[in-house]
């Protein structure tokens, strides 16, 4: 592949990303009344819980912010508290400012790409270090299993989302 190529199959991957990171708070806010597992998984948030994906190096992100009702709105990045670490667990010093609890980083824009897409489980991203997490493993755990369910929705026809065959060795 040429350099040219590489970097539009870049731009393509990033524009992919970006828009389903635009898209999340939506998503989980519409599949909680379609998924049993994703409002279970939602359950376990308090009210106000907020976490944040983002893909090291590039301009991606979305902070995401459960409300009274259990839908998630977007957290525009001013909100954000420039204070404290995201996923620190730690209180900001501004009270209007949103303090991120738990922190998905994903370690480059390939390895969003392929969980996004379908094509990676994030299992098996988990296993290869593909993201770091901050953040408590409570938060962690319900979010790895609610996106594992609102990506199998999505990617259910993906052979990396398929049920693995047994045999009868």
């Amino acid at each position: 592949m040429n350099t040219r190529t590489q970097h539009h199959a870049r731009g393509i991957k990033a524009l992919y990303v970006r828009i389903l990171l635009i898209l999340l708070p939506v998503l989980l806010s519409v599949f909680r009344h379609v998924s049993k597992r994703i409002r279970t998984e939602i359950g376990y948030f308090p009210d106000g819980f907020t976490f944040m994906l983002s893909v090291r190096g590039k301009d991606l992100a979305c902070a995401c912010q459960k409300t009274a009702s259990g839908s998630f709105r977007r957290v525009k990045p001013s909100e954000i508290a420039s204070d404290v670490e995201p996923g620190s667990g730690l209180a900001s010093a501004n009270p209007s400012a949103v303090t991120i609890d738990y922190v998905i980083d994903f370690r480059s824009l390939n390895y969003a790409f392929d969980c996004f897409s379908g094509g990676l489980t994030l299992t098996a991203a988990f296993a290869q270090r593909a993201f770091s997490t901050r953040g408590s493993n409570d938060y962690g755990v319900a979010l790895t299993y609610m996106f594992s369910a609102l990506l199998r929705m999505f990617f259910g026809w993906r052979a990396a989302w398929r049920k693995p065959a047994y045999s009868s060795n």
